[in-house]
């Protein structure tokens, strides 16, 4: 799945100038494309401070960056006849996500494509200040929209991705997994707060329980409101506090009520099994969440209609339903035998149910591409599904179009002024509405 990450600065010709320049003797650009006239560092900076000058934005940010990575064993149908990356195919899709998110219209935009390092990118850059002389508006909820946006057409390409991008609540975060590859072991004393959570949680079967098994790790809880608070001393001997939501979805006083209700049950009913997932759970962190997720993502590789969608998840362990809204709810048992009902796809992942139903709509129109792409030869079964989508379509609308008016070629069909004049302005006065289509 294409990573995509977003910065700004006030410095626009620094990072015209690193995204062009060379590297030492050799060039890293490897394609170009954008709506700016000028092809070297000097002129795309000339063009847009001369935009900004115009309209007298020269000062705060003055241009957006894109950085779109890509993985050599899954670049989709953006790939050449020998398997190596097709940087031109790239650099398009950098030209459509710009169009897709609204930049290539009103902004002045260039893509570089980069190739130096083991994984293909693709740089989409803009200016700041828009041709009408308004300011490119960010925030949270537009880094959604932009990602969301990446992960649709990185499918129309043929990039397999996972149904959500939610983090394993186990693993450590980025900036601790660069620290550690720089200098060896590093101490988080955030992942140790969550080791001794995770094991008071274990084996407590109600909140007073868990919060005497915490002070037995040195864990301090409390009770802010509605939600859970920890306290503790780290392994420097500094005071360290969390509220729940820093810590992830497991971590939560709703979550965690519901766990031990779980595991009392499991207990009175699987004694062995209780003492067997202990036991399991002391040699490898488990979520099922993350086991849930991944089920519910396998039954949608294959899956063309919420029969077959049900059918698969059948087979895997899942039962799925839908509310009156239409929204998904699961139910499963986990690897370690606990019940968890009426799982709500959008507590899985963020807009859960629309984007199942995006997958499955997909599915249902790409036919059998994806039987081809599970026996291993995914690049070619998405590369011609995808080539010949459109046509086909095309071929059928127009097909259908013809019938009725016994055209042929074409030759017969009405021109579109005939078709609007054809067209009732005043639905009212023909009665019902509806008549008029």
């Amino acid at each position: 799945m294409p990573v995509l990450k977003i910065s700004h600065g006030a410095q626009s010709a620094s990072m015209i100038g690193y995204l062009l320049d060379k590297k030492g003797d050799e060039s890293r650009v490897r394609e170009l494309g954008g709506n700016v006239a000028g092809r070297d560092s000097e002129s795309v900076e000339r063009e847009f401070r001369g935009t900004r000058a115009h309209y007298g934005q020269e000062g705060g940010r003055q241009y957006y960056h894109a950085a779109i990575s890509f993985e050599r064993n899954d670049l989709g149908d953006m790939v050449t006849k020998e398997g190596g990356p097709d940087f031109g195919r790239i650099r398009d899709y950098g030209e459509e996500w710009a169009k897709a998110v609204g930049i290539s219209d009103k902004y002045e935009y260039l893509v570089v494509v980069h190739g130096e390092k083991e994984h293909p990118h693709a740089h989409v850059v803009w200016n700041a200040t828009g041709l009408d002389g308004r300011k490119y508006h960010d925030d949270k909820q537009n880094l959604g929209r932009l990602r969301d946006i990446n992960d649709r057409l990185a499918r129309s390409h043929g990039i397999q991705r996972e149904l959500d991008r939610v983090r394993d609540p186990h693993r450590p975060s980025d900036k601790f997994i660069r620290q550690a590859q720089r200098g060896g072991e590093r101490y988080s004393w955030k992942l140790d707060l969550q080791n001794r959570i995770r094991e008071a949680g274990r084996r407590a079967f109600s909140e007073e329980e868990f919060k005497a098994r915490l002070k037995e790790k040195g864990v301090e809880l409390r009770v802010r409101g509605e939600k859970f608070s920890y306290s503790m001393k780290d392994a420097h001997g500094k005071n360290r506090i969390a509220r729940e939501g820093r810590l992830g979805e497991s971590y939560q006083r709703d979550a965690l009520v519901e766990k031990f209700a779980r595991q009392k049950e499991q207990l009175r009913q699987d004694p062995e099994g209780y003492r067997r997932r202990l036991l399991a759970e002391q040699n490898r962190p488990y979520a099922w969440q993350r086991d849930l997720r991944g089920r519910i993502t396998e039954a949608l590789r294959t899956s063309k209609d919420l029969q077959g969608f049900k059918e698969s998840l059948s087979k895997l362990g899942v039962a799925a339903r839908q509310d009156e809204r239409g929204r998904y709810h699961f139910s499963f048992k986990d690897s370690h035998g606990l019940s968890h009902s009426d799982v709500s796809a959008d507590r899985l992942s963020r807009g859960g149910t629309v984007r199942i139903g995006a997958r499955l709509q997909e599915n249902s129109l790409r036919g059998d591409m994806t039987d081809r792409a599970a026996s291993g030869d995914l690049t070619r079964a998405v590369g011609g599904e995808a080539r010949g989508l459109v046509t086909s379509l095309m071929r059928q609308v127009e097909a259908a179009t013809r019938e009725p008016h016994r055209g042929h070629g074409g030759r017969d069909l009405p021109k579109r002024e005939d078709r609007r004049a054809e067209r009732p302005r005043h639905p009212h006065e023909y009665g019902d509405g509806h008549e008029r289509w």
